[in-house]
């Protein structure tokens, strides 16, 4: 247990999940010579994949192709499976293939008597010549190539012609004679709809969840296409944080508590000076940006706040503030005072070395790539500048149920919207489950208590 949680946005809109099994037409046993071309035709009208599957059919001309014109419920998706399957021949296979073929048996001793007769009429010196003529032996098989010949397994291949329901259609819309029919279509390769090997099956109607149903699935069933990256294993493996990345989310989250303190230091100085000391305290937050590359701080918003709040110091040790940022303008706030540290090491760059410069143009867009530690969870307001900064992850201490803007407030958080061009994840730390075992985490919990405490009820 690493003691944060991701927070992830409820699933909307999900579309119905296909069917474990659909109803399908194949062929057995085709002829090797034919499947290429046979493959090519069925694609034409009864494809794999289609681009849409939701027009209906026109009715001032006939549909091209069957899939184009019908909904998913009428049409189910066949672009996970294969369209040829090759598998080891069945004993009756092998019988029918061992016969001798009788007709062929006739023509070509009848096409050999009528050479016979045609070149009998020829002189003993052709015959002399054709002797003379050298002939190129015949390549031998290499040992190895002979043996794997021999000891291969006689093998079948079956063709996927497509669902009940697209077969159906194109037999429907067409006559037998139209080019786009599938009767028109076998009868090129002496196969029709009514062939002993036009059979249905039961076919997997989704593409394979596993490694391992995969496998079964092209040794018994058909073979389909299997996309690892969609799973839900691979994701929750992708996504599961490495004993490194915990750590360096500890160091992270107390480099924000000690920003938070250092600003509420900085806050009682202004207080003290401009103010009286009845003004109250405040609750100011702590965040730190951080470079996961080497763990090295990037940025801090009680730096850029000092830098913004004692501009017109005499000396460097002088503690006279000018004015408060964060009460000077509400929308200075922690957060935008981080991202504004980020921008001004842009600036100094850019100055320095000038914008033509390799340093400046190898740099990077505000904070892509960073991560931002928190020790209570920004609003939308902040939350959604952190989209438009590019950072890579948000760690956060204390939830804020009143304001928070990564699900705090609302059950979708804003880094994970569908409608904005970048997301980040978002994590924040276990306030009431950190692993009593854990002294770090527990004395993260205690200080975020102590900074946030009406925030942690």
């Amino acid at each position: 247990m690493s003691g944060f949680v991701e927070i992830e946005s409820p699933p909307t809109g999900e579309e119905e999940p296909p069917p474990e099994r659909i109803e399908c037409y194949v062929l057995t046993n085709i002829e090797p010579r034919c499947c290429g071309p046979l493959a090519r035709d069925l694609n034409f009208i009864l494809p794999l994949r289609c681009d849409d599957t939701s027009r209906a059919p026109s009715s001032s001309q006939p549909p091209r192709i069957a899939n184009e014109y019908a909904s998913a419920d009428e049409f189910p998706r066949t672009d996970h499976l294969k369209r040829i399957r090759r598998r080891p021949a069945t004993e009756d296979e092998i019988r029918a293939r061992s016969k001798p073929d009788v007709a062929a048996q006739e023509q070509s001793t009848q096409s050999s008597n009528s050479s016979d007769a045609t070149q009998g009429d020829k002189s003993n010196g052709n015959d002399r010549t054709k002797e003379a003529t050298y002939q190129h032996p015949k390549k031998r098989p290499k040992p190895n190539q002979k043996r794997k010949q021999q000891d291969a397994a006689p093998w079948s291949l079956d063709m996927f012609v497509g669902s009940v329901a697209a077969v159906d259609h194109n037999t429907n819309a067409f006559g037998a004679t139209s080019p786009q029919s599938l009767a028109f279509i076998l009868a090129k390769y002496n196969l029709s709809p009514e062939s002993n090997n036009f059979v249905r099956r039961s076919l997997p109607g989704r593409p394979a969840h596993t490694k391992e149903e995969l496998d079964q699935w092209n040794q018994s069933v058909w073979p389909t296409l299997f996309f690892e990256e969609k799973t839900a294993q691979y994701k929750e493996e992708q996504k599961a944080l490495t004993a490194e990345e915990v750590e360096m989310m500890k160091k992270g989250m107390q480099e924000a508590v000690d920003d938070a303190l250092a600003g509420r230091e900085q806050w009682k100085n202004w207080r003290d000076s401009h103010k009286s000391k009845d003004a109250g305290e405040s609750d100011i937050v702590g965040i730190v940006v951080m470079d996961p590359a080497n763990g090295s701080v990037v940025s801090r918003a009680s730096k850029e706040r000092r830098l913004q709040g004692m501009s017109n110091a005499q000396t460097p040790t002088e503690q006279s503030w000018v004015s408060f940022p964060d009460e000077a303008n509400p929308l200075c706030t922690p957060t935008m005072l981080a991202i504004q540290g980020v921008s001004r090491k842009e600036r100094e760059v850019a100055l320095g070395s000038g914008m033509e410069s390799k340093e400046f143009k190898s740099g990077q867009y505000l904070c892509t790539g960073y991560d931002v530690y928190l020790t209570k969870e920004p609003n939308a307001y902040e939350a959604m500048a952190l989209v438009h900064s590019r950072v890579r992850r948000v760690v956060f201490g204390v939830q804020d149920p009143g304001m928070g803007g990564l699900g705090g407030a609302a059950a979708a958080g804003i880094h994970s919207l569908p409608g904005t061009n970048h997301h980040y994840r978002a994590f924040r730390l276990e306030m009431n489950k950190a692993n009593a075992c854990d002294g770090e985490l527990t004395t993260l919990v205690e200080s975020l208590q102590k900074l946030h405490g009406d925030a942690t009820s």
